[in-house]
């Protein structure tokens, strides 16, 4: 059975054939996308109510979503803002939820959501559920205005609206959005002295005509004949039918209408709450996002096609463009991973031809091609997409998948070398090397199962290459076991003792570059340690040693920010700003970067959150009139590095009184803020004032660039102190004028007309010059006429502006910004002891949560400790069965803590900062540092003379076994030198660390590993009493 593929080599070659054909089809129909998808764990619910207080908001509408949600169990944590007149209440599921079991989850928030709606009071509206998509969009086509004169928003609306249509109904979209498009609505504006001169309020007023909307059945007519459905006619289905509704009908027959106290126009929502600008020109996105598995290069390609045609019907003035493509950055992303790919093959064929000579280097170089093209089958088979993490994964593993190879190259090479015929030489070599492979295959796979297993957002971001491994090397340890035996005989040359003639002179083209004294000089030194075991001991323990002494020195960092010709930005102005200050101050942004080098458009969304061109950017600020945010889109790569610093400076400089933040776009699971200090407890002033000594700190602290806290005290807000005898006597209660006032500033809605498939809704309000000062206010008459200044006394006080929970809680998160590119570790310890250090004292019943990067570094290795550390207790299993030996185990996973130690000075050796890359690394090393050691300890074990503690047979066991221990090494680490070439921030701690813990575990295994072998089977206190191993025979 071991010999079968070598004796059918046609069968051998179809199934080549077979792996080679499925691998090329799997790469073409393989969806691709840039960034793995993330789980969407992570949501809101919206709830309005217009004219309540922040504190109201928190009592009557969060506070019953709040308690609905945290009866679920799936639900991990909720946050809740309440600011005036909106509740947002955010929401994110437990990470250890399956994908099928978070959609579970998700109709079971909808489920409590829905059912807290009987505790809302009158005019809340109804709470909206999103579940946000976590990605980045696929693609996003702006509408901007270049004409003269105001923007026809009424046709950028309509043409965005048909461009989303038509988005939706192209195959393979998830979902798409809008951004900076303007609702519409049917404008009832009352002239407030005509309304009073009826008798009527603006609350009255709009309470009749919605109830002349008659949109209701009105039952169903049964007979023998059938039955047919009843209804009373009246909806609104035009302005005019608005304009003739009968608010008052007088006994003469004649009535008032709406159009005698109110002008009824189709406009749009005023004061507008959301607007979109690129490069200062007023702009309407669209979005669009893929679903799964899609080759995001095809469908960008049939969407620009249908972006190209749409825009031919665009007006003068109005530019239709993409101004966002994700294709662009996968295509240039996976061209790039797939250059290193063929580079680091190319670098492990030279090591090969080098080292094993040009037969040997050509059939264990067939195993690249074949195991790739098997990983790209299983890739399909699974379901996993092309990104760059899967396709990172094949990079890493690339030395790996020849190291079963070259090991059954090798050994086969040399048993042909001492006389055994090719089938004799392949049935040997598959008979004592297939359990030694398999259990190196196991440990390796079970070293990166916790990386493919990771729970959570890291797990799911970076989880992909593990699997990745773990299929390279599965389909690597068949093809060695299989295909690479077969060629070998095949290709193997004919032997002089087979034909009798002298042994040919060694040739380094054929085998291997090999130096007489270099080679003389290593056997004495492998005999020197075998002599003397511990200097091997010491020689493997003192620089692994050294190694983790200097890894303590490097600064931490959880992910680094990635390399991309964009950066985000956003704005936060004062809590009174409104959309006017928004426009003024993004414009006066914009002019500023723009006269920057490099920048080729500035695109900001405000009042909402902007479209996410990086995977992980998450914001949920809605209704926020004082917020924008966006990108910046640069010519290159390398310039985000020359201008982002510059820009924050100017932007602080520029804007002292608001929050402006630029800053490279980040990899890993989204966090709000590098730094995140959040204190619990019940008192407004007390959390007020610790957030404020907290804050103090913090912008002393060298790095910070913000503090923003979550709670927010001492808003500006009107305080109508009313009588209410003097209320009575106008015929009003103070709810109600409250009602009043609301309906004539806010205005209230009063049914809908459907145009097409679109509700418009119907607003009944006051005249824009009624409601912009505090004399309009005054003014203002309720009931029976009575204005508002006869009731009672107004006052400006201070109000609370926005109140901040979580998990039920009142909090006040303290979020710190940091320069660009400033690892956020140092900074969080640097304020950890100024605030050690100060006078901040905690009163009982308060207390400190920690957020931010370190929250998420710390349950991402708490994550992987809690997945790893079985899976190694299932390794030292496996290894121990291999071997049947404790010892062996033992001395075998020693060896791989070792390389570790090796593997962080590699870290340092390039000057990188210890990340979760880095941990990652070091995880994966410890299944690849030991195989040097296992394939060492089985030929020792195998052989009598070694185990009889001869140590010239041992030193030879271990000198015949260095050139694959030599090859496998340099093959792994040749597969990482493009990603150190490159210098990619985000691989560089794993390839240096996998690098060095590689080039170590040879060492070990090398000089280590014999020496503590010779220990053990040194056994000195038998020897003592006479005993003395048998000869061998």
């Amino acid at each position: 059975m071991r010999t079968v593929f070598f004796n059918l080599p046609r069968l051998t070659i179809l199934i080549m054939m077979v792996i080679m054909v499925g691998g090329i089809g799997a790469m073409f129909s393989l969806g691709r996308q840039e960034d793995p998808t993330l789980i969407e764990r992570y949501g809101f619910v919206l709830t309005i109510l217009p004219g309540a207080d922040a504190e109201r908001m928190e009592a009557l509408v969060t506070e019953p979503v709040e308690a609905a949600l945290m009866e679920l169990p799936e639900v991990d944590e909720v946050h809740s803002v309440s600011r005036p007149g909106v509740s947002q209440v955010s929401i994110q599921v437990r990470e250890d939820l399956s994908e099928s079991e978070v959609d579970d989850a998700w109709t079971l928030i909808r489920q409590k959501v829905d059912s807290a709606r009987a505790k809302f009071p009158p005019g809340t509206s109804t709470p909206v559920v999103h579940r946000q998509y976590v990605g980045a969009a696929t693609l996003v086509v702006g509408f901007v205005w270049e004409g003269e004169g105001d923007p026809p928003l009424a046709v950028m609306r309509r043409m965005a609206l048909n461009l989303e249509d038509r988005f939706q109904r192209l195959p393979g979209t998830e979902l798409t959005d809008l951004f900076g498009v303007p609702a519409e609505e049917v404008r009832v504006v009352v002239d407030p002295e005509k309304l009073s001169a009826a008798g009527l309020s603006m609350r009255q007023a709009a309470a009749l005509i919605g109830s002349a909307d008659s949109k209701t059945p009105a039952g169903t007519l049964r007979s023998d004949g059938g039955n047919v459905g009843l209804e009373v006619g009246g909806e609104f289905d035009n302005i005019s039918r608005i304009r003739s509704v009968p608010l008052i009908q007088r006994p003469d027959g004649s009535a008032v209408r709406v159009s005698d106290v109110a002008v009824v126009q189709k406009g749009f929502e005023d004061p507008p709450v959301r607007m979109a600008f690129e490069n200062n020109k007023r702009t309407m996105l669209v979005g669009a996002y893929i679903s799964e598995n899609q080759r995001v290069d095809k469908w960008a390609k049939t969407a620009h096609a249908l972006v190209d045609d749409f825009a031919m019907d665009a007006p003068p003035g109005l530019r239709i463009e993409t101004v966002f493509d994700q294709s662009v950055y996968t295509n240039e992303r996976l061209n790039g991973l797939a250059k290193n790919l063929l580079m680091s093959a190319g670098i492990v064929f030279l090591v090969l031809f080098f080292t094993m000579g040009w037969r040997s280097a050509l059939v264990v170089g067939a195993a690249i091609p074949l195991t790739v093209a098997l990983v790209l089958i299983l890739f399909k088979v699974f379901g996993n997409p092309l990104h760059q993490m899967s396709v990172t994964g094949l990079v890493i593993s690339l030395g790996l998948l020849i190291d079963n190879a070259i090991v059954v190259v090798d050994d086969f090479d040399q048993m042909r070398a001492r006389g055994a015929s090719r089938l004799g030489a392949i049935d040997k070599c598959l008979r004592h090397l297939f359990a030694p492979l398999a259990a190196s295959t196991l440990t390796t796979a079970l070293a990166f199962a916790p990386i493919a297993m990771l729970p959570g957002g890291a797990g799911e971001f970076i989880g992909m290459i593990g699997l990745s491994v773990i299929y390279s090397i599965t389909a690597s340890f068949l093809i060695s076991v299989t295909v690479i035996p077969a060629m070998a005989g095949w290709f193997d040359r004919t032997r002089g003792w087979e034909t009798g003639e002298p042994k040919r002179p060694r040739r380094w083209w054929r085998d291997g570059v090999s130096v007489d004294f270099i080679s003389d000089g290593y056997r004495a030194t492998i005999e020197a340690v075998l002599r003397f075991p511990p200097l091997g001991i010491i020689l493997g323990v003192a620089p692994a040693v050294v190694g983790f002494w200097l890894v303590g020195q490097l600064p931490s960092q959880f992910f680094p920010q990635t390399e991309r010709d964009q950066f985000q930005v956003s704005m936060q102005l004062p809590p009174e700003a409104s959309l006017t200050d928004t426009i003024a101050s993004t414009k006066h942004a914009t002019e500023l970067i723009e006269a920057m080098d490099g920048v080729k458009s500035v695109t900001w969304v405000l009042g909402e959150p902007s479209p996410r061109v990086y995977y992980n950017v998450i914001n949920n600020t809605e209704g926020v009139q004082g917020f924008a945010a966006g990108w910046v889109q640069l010519d290159d790569n390398r310039r985000t590095h020359q201008i982002v610093a510059k820009v924050q400076s100017e932007m602080r400089d520029a804007f002292p009184g608001a929050r402006v933040l630029a800053l490279p776009f980040e990899q890993g699971p989204p966090a709000d803020a590098p730094i995140e200090f959040t204190i619990l407890g019940d008192d407004f002033d007390t959390l007020g004032r610790l957030g404020d000594e907290a804050r103090t700190i913090l912008a002393q602290t060298p790095g910070v660039t913000y503090t923003v806290a979550s709670l927010e005290l001492g808003a500006p807000t009107v305080s109508l102190k009313a009588d209410e005898a003097a209320t009575a006597l106008a015929g009003e209660r103070l709810t109600q004028i409250a009602s009043d006032m609301n309906a004539e500033l806010e205005g209230v809605r009063a049914g809908s007309v459907v145009e097409g498939t679109e509700e418009l809704p119907v607003m009944v309000i006051a005249p824009d010059d009624r409601r912009g000062s505090l004399s309009d206010l005054r003014a203002m008459t309720i009931g029976n006429g009575t204005p508002l200044s006869a009731l009672g006394s107004m006052s400006l006080d201070p109000k609370t502006a926005v109140v901040s929970r979580q998990d039920g809680e009142r909090v006040n998160q303290i979020l710190a910004f940091l320069d660009p590119y400033t690892l956020p570790a140092p900074v969080f310890a640097d304020f950890q002891k100024r605030l050690a250090a100060s006078n901040f004292h905690l009163p009982q019943g308060y207390r400190i949560s920690i957020g931010g990067e370190a929250e998420n570094s710390g349950e991402a290795i708490g994550n992987l400790a809690g997945v790893g550390i079985p899976l190694v207790l299932v390794m030292a299993g496996a290894i121990m069965l291999v071997f049947n030996s404790f010892r062996m185990m033992l001395l075998i996973l020693t060896t791989g803590f070792l390389s570790l130690g090796l593997a962080f000075f590699g870290v340092w050796l390039f000057n990188l900062p210890f990340g979760f890359n880095a941990i990652i690394g070091g995880l994966g090393l410890l299944g690849i540092a030991i195989n040097s050691s296992i394939v060492v300890l089985s030929l020792l074990r195998s052989s009598p003379e070694a185990m009889a503690d001869d140590v010239i047979a041992q030193r030879e066991i271990v000198v015949d076994a260095t050139r694959h221990i030599v090859a496998t090494t340099l093959t792994t680490m040749g597969g990482f030198v493009p990603i150190l070439l490159t210098g990619d921030s985000f691989w560089m701690p794993l390839a240096a660390g996998i690098s060095g813990g590689v080039a170590g575990s040879a060492l070990l295994a090398l000089y280590f590993t014999p020496a503590v072998f010779r220990i053990m089977t040194l056994k000195p206190i038998r020897r003592a009493f006479g005993w003395r191993p048998a000869p061998a025979e």
